[in-house]
């Protein structure tokens, strides 16, 4: 059973105890709360707590944050999952596209095989796109290249049961390769995470044969 300890403001009882409800310090201090003599305002609901001196919500807000957080869209491998019926963020690989790569991060609609990528466009009419889903997220806004979303692609490349990848998988890779470089060169604020998850890589036994 928690025991708790009462500070009082004005008429206003304020709780300091980490109740055992399963969330640990630990689960809450990266989302702005921890256990404190300090008076504060949340930063959410601007009501006044205690907690550390450098807490920025109270305790109920900082729980929410984190519930928003492990239940937030995450990148998926492969294609495995994706909603036929909206579209979403993928990387999406197509062997002589014309573009600059031969990997891109495209909006659109899958078919159910990952094989059928529909961009849609406001002014000119819907382009299908063949080749293979890397992986995809489902938000709104386009997705920054993140430690989760290499991570996403190279269990895709590890994952050769669920992808039949011909020997696009070291064209993917090189591909990834040079986005974590330049990631690095862009000064990305977590270029050493990409550049690490990227080079994980290369622990996966496949073809890299350049003929």
């Amino acid at each position: 059973m928690t025991e708790h300890t009462f500070h009082t403001l004005g008429n206003l009882p304020l709780r300091l105890d980490n109740p055992d409800d399963g969330y640990s310090i630990e689960d809450l201090r990266g989302h702005g709360w921890a256990p404190g003599g300090y008076l504060g305002h949340c930063q959410d609901c601007v009501e006044v707590f205690v907690g550390d001196k450098r807490c920025r919500r109270c305790r109920p807000c900082a729980i929410k944050s984190l519930e928003a957080y492990r239940n937030r869209p995450t990148w998926q491998s492969g294609h495995r999952g994706i909603p036929p019926d909206r579209p979403v963020w993928a990387y999406f690989y197509e062997s002589g596209s014309g573009e600059d790569e031969d990997v891109m991060l495209l909006h659109g609609i899958s078919d159910e095989g990952g094989e059928v990528f529909t961009v849609q466009h406001e002014r000119v009419r819907d382009w299908d796109r063949y080749g293979k889903i890397v992986c995809w997220i489902d938000v709104e806004e386009c997705p920054a290249l993140s430690v989760e979303a290499v991570d996403a692609i190279v269990a895709a490349l590890a994952d050769q049961r669920g992808i039949y990848w011909g020997c696009a998988d070291h064209i993917v890779e090189d591909w990834l390769h040079r986005a974590a470089l330049q990631a690095v060169v862009d000064g990305h604020r977590d270029a050493a995470g990409i550049a690490a998850a990227a080079l994980k890589s290369r622990e996966l036994k496949f073809s890299r044969y350049y003929g």
